[in-house]
């Protein structure tokens, strides 16, 4: 066999079938170290939150205007799983004053060293003809796959993160950007922060002609979008945390890590949505519609490798007072300490859903549905 011909057997054949095994095995260490893992990051951020305070109290820093959640490829290859966190002023790269916090990301990254093992045993099988920078290529590509989950982890993080007291003592610009990704190269947007107050009629006649198709991290905290609508818009990681949306229709809409917490949702409609780790925590839910809806989070598979990384959808604490799940996806969603009366889940996948026991007396399920739900005491 030529060496071409052992690469691509490699890339074709060994790498599809057995990367999503260490991804699974990353995956279930998220999901069940999660509160953890959580706990651990946002104590990182919030630490840089003040020593960024502390070095505007001294003169040595502005107005903070981006933060990157930043990885060093090869840091990665070397073993070394420390990624940083960077306050910048608004001149970004060019700020001279590094102010940054070490976050190990180890439960990560550990998961790629297996995989790195494995795939230098399967190489020995070419004799000769798979070299060590050939593995170390592969490495870094399969590395970003892992980074997006620790973006995710920080995606959960953030939202509590920017409601601390730390986070909103600190001299910022009027928008700051925390952003995720490789040093001084690609890297994502995960979060946009306002200062600035949001006027409620303004947004309103943005939204209500309907003519965008994307309002990606759109912040519409805290206002009224009664009877609003939206067909096919892109919403993924907005914010409509304490917004009022009754009556509203959001059809067809991605809303992929969208933030609903606390909201007015009754009598909205969701239908054929993409709410893959949207947060509905605390929102009201009477009589809301989610029709067709994919929520999954499902431990990835050969087949469903395509499904990013996202965090559970969650509606802990919502009240589902006669809401309506038909057909809907909701593998892997959190319906902890919600409300449920009236609750319809017809034809709808629950596999790896959360629920408390007590309220599993008081939704009507079928015995497969009830199969392979994850059950509170």
């Amino acid at each position: 066999m030529r060496r071409t011909e052992a690469l691509n057997k490699l890339h074709e054949e060994w790498i599809p079938h057995n990367r999503p095994i260490f991804i699974g095995d990353l995956h279930q260490s998220l999901e069940k170290d999660l509160e953890e893992l959580h706990k651990k990051a946002l104590h990182v951020f919030t630490e840089g939150c003040s020593k960024a305070l502390h070095m505007q109290a001294i003169g040595r820093k502005g107005k903070i205007g981006h933060i990157h959640i930043t990885f060093f490829r090869n840091r990665i290859i070397r073993k070394d799983f420390r990624c940083r966190i960077y306050w910048y002023e608004q001149d970004l790269y060019a700020d001279l004053v590094e102010c940054y916090m070490e976050y190990d990301a180890s439960w990560a990254f550990q998961h790629l060293m297996k995989f790195h093992a494995s795939i230098l045993q399967e190489s020995k099988k070419y004799i000769g003809k798979i070299l060590e920078a050939d593995l170390t290529l592969i490495m870094r590509q399969e590395a970003s796959l892992y980074m997006n989950y620790i973006t995710n982890l920080f995606r959960h993080v953030i939202k509590v993160a920017v409601e601390q007291d730390i986070f909103l003592q600190l001299d910022k610009e009027e928008e700051l950007y925390i952003r995720s990704g490789e040093h001084k190269d690609y890297n994502e947007l995960i979060y946009k922060y306002e200062s600035r107050l949001v006027d409620t009629e303004d947004i309103k006649q943005r939204l209500i002609p309907n003519e965008h198709d994307e309002y990606i991290h759109g912040n519409f905290r805290n206002i009224d979008l009664q009877e609003i609508y939206f067909k096919l818009v892109n919403l993924c990681y907005a914010y409509f945390t304490n917004t009022n949306l009754t009556s509203s229709l959001l059809v067809g809409c991605p809303l992929i890590g969208t933030d609903f917490r606390n909201a007015q949702l009754t009598k909205a409609n969701f239908g054929h949505s993409l709410i893959h780790g949207a947060d509905f925590g605390g929102a009201d839910l009477t009589e809301a519609q989610f029709e067709e809806v994919q929520a999954s989070y499902v431990m990835p598979t050969i087949e469903e490798f395509h499904i990013p990384p996202f965090m559970p959808t969650r509606f802990v604490g919502a009240n589902l007072t006669n809401a309506v799940f038909v057909n809907a996806d909701l593998r892997g969603a959190d319906f902890r300490g919600a409300i449920f009366h009236g609750t319809s889940f017809s034809e709808s996948r629950l596999d790896g859903a959360h629920f408390c026991e007590q309220d599993l007396k008081l939704i009507q399920l079928s015995p497969e549905q009830r199969k392979g739900l994850k059950i509170y005491s």
